[in-house]
């Protein structure tokens, strides 16, 4: 979910629009409850105009300067007869298209609710069998505008790739279980409609397909040694996109080294990253958002000693480098966007690029992106690489990492889920890969490559066979 800092970003980046939208409604304070519902139908049906996976209700900003004056409305002792207001309008808004609210503390006595809504999908939401829509600045009927209704079916109708019916029907999704289990959230088949995992007829698109343990994709992942590209880890990641995600996150974590060091004319040391945070993160989770599955290549993540290189398929889709990096948004899979802000991977707005060059702000370097015909590349530079003096200490770290010279203190090199498979290993004695992947929450795969790279690091031994063996722990 947001954090409140996640949403007073939202708010701003809303409130820089030039004006209110078909998908955005700034209110100073109170609309009846028919009021809201109707703009509910409206926005979600604004935003799927646009090509915007959600569109926004606002209270606490004023409609006409987009100043910030919070608000006394209080949606959750909204009362409509006896029922809750937000089960009464989600009960009245078909289809059902999963609709969030949150209380924005904007500053100190200052606060904020935000309806975020969710853009139809293929067909328009209405609200008490009502279709609505914004035309300029009041919302309308929307069959009173048969030119606005015939546009709106032709942008539900227009079928991306992933929402092109997956040639696959026979797929699986154990591993995207798992991680909304971890999470806490729900995963099943009565939520494959809501997440939009299905086409017209009820059939799995090619984003179920990309959610999938069928996921034909891979991600490719390289840690080098030297400038002579010599291999210090090479992997490629399979399974569901977004358990790649997962995996992904945790690698360039355990590769994104930290030290002290001064930071300008600070007196003091600082913890320094060789790569700011969360630049990393947002440029790795902007890769899986935005990439091109039409087109036959895979992300590609590679850790050189002076830089890390992330290369996408997929160009700026209908934007410009300077539009992105206003915060301005284009997108090629919204679908997509929905799903991973549903499991807290992403904000919905394209602010990766912006915080990354914040993050970079107080060093003599910068991030560099790159658009070329077929994919999108960002270089993010090593903040700590001092030259070429550095090779051999390169070097030296990525031998560790690749669990050769193990040395007392390598535990530090561990990935978040190599600790707890070693932590559980511990504490709980003999546990097959199955009960770890239960344990902690992780899919076997991922806990079957853990205890690999365990052993290989010499944490681990394996006693007996495969199938009636154990685990020894050796430090």
């Amino acid at each position: 979910m947001y954090s409140n800092q996640d949403l007073i970003e939202l708010v701003d980046i809303l409130r820089a629009e030039d004006t209110e939208t078909e998908w955005l409604e700034f209110k100073s304070n109170y609309l009846s409850n028919q009021d809201i519902g109707e703009y509910i139908s409206a926005l979600s049906n604004g935003a799927a105009l646009r090509g915007r996976p959600f569109g926004y209700l606002i209270f606490g900003v004023d409609d006409t300067t987009h100043e910030v004056t919070g608000t006394a409305f209080d949606y959750r002792k909204q009362k409509q007869g006896n029922e809750d207001l937000e089960n009464w309008l989600n009960r009245l808004t078909e289809p059902k298209i999963g609709l969030a609210i949150y209380n924005v503390q904007y500053a100190a006595g200052m606060r904020l609710v935000m309806f975020e809504i969710p853009a139809a999908f293929n067909q328009p939401t209405a609200f008490a069998g009502k279709e609505s829509v914004r035309i300029g600045s009041y919302r309308q009927d929307l069959r009173r505008y048969p030119e606005t209704e015939k546009q709106l079916w032709y942008a539900l109708n227009r079928v991306s790739y992933e929402q092109t019916t997956s040639s696959e029907q026979n797929l699986h999704f154990k591993e995207m279980t798992l991680i909304a289990r971890s999470r806490g959230l729900d995963f099943s088949e009565e939520k494959f409609a809501t997440l939009r995992m299905l086409d017209g007829n009820g059939k799995f698109n090619n984003l179920a397909l990309l959610l999938s343990d069928e996921n034909p994709h891979i991600v490719k992942f390289a840690v080098y040694k030297n400038k002579g590209m010599d291999f210090a880890v090479k992997k490629e990641f399979s399974g569901s996109w977004i358990v790649m995600l997962d995996q992904v996150l945790e690698y360039v974590n355990l590769y994104n080294d930290t030290s002290a060091r001064v930071i300008g004319n600070s007196a003091t040391r600082t913890e320094v990253q060789s790569y700011p945070d969360p630049s990393l993160r947002e440029i790795v989770v902007n890769a899986f958002a935005h990439f091109d599955a039409s087109f036959p290549s895979d992300v590609k993540i590679e850790f050189y000693p002076d830089r890390v290189e992330i290369a996408s398929p997929g160009a700026l889709y209908r934007t410009t480098m300077k539009e992105v990096l206003s915060g301005r948004q284009s997108f090629r899979n919204p679908n997509l966007v929905y799903v991973l802000n549903r499991f807290n991977y992403i904000e919905n707005y394209a602010t990766g690029l912006k915080k990354t060059l914040t993050a970079y702000a107080p060093y003599a370097v910068s991030p560099k992106y790159e658009s070329t015909e077929h994919f999108f590349v960002v270089t993010l530079p090593n903040v700590k690489w001092t030259g070429e003096t550095a090779d051999a200490a390169a070097s030296e770290t990525s031998d560790k990492h690749d669990g050769v010279n193990v040395g007392e203190n390598d535990g530090a090199k561990l990935s978040p889920t190599q600790r707890k498979v070693l932590e559980h290993l511990r504490e709980n004695g003999a546990l097959s890969a199955a009960d770890l992947a239960n344990a902690i929450g992780k899919t076997q795969r991922t806990v079957e490559r853990a205890l690999a790279e365990l052993k290989a690091k010499g944490f681990l031994a394996r006693v007996g066979s495969d199938k009636t063996g154990y685990w020894n722990v050796l430090k």
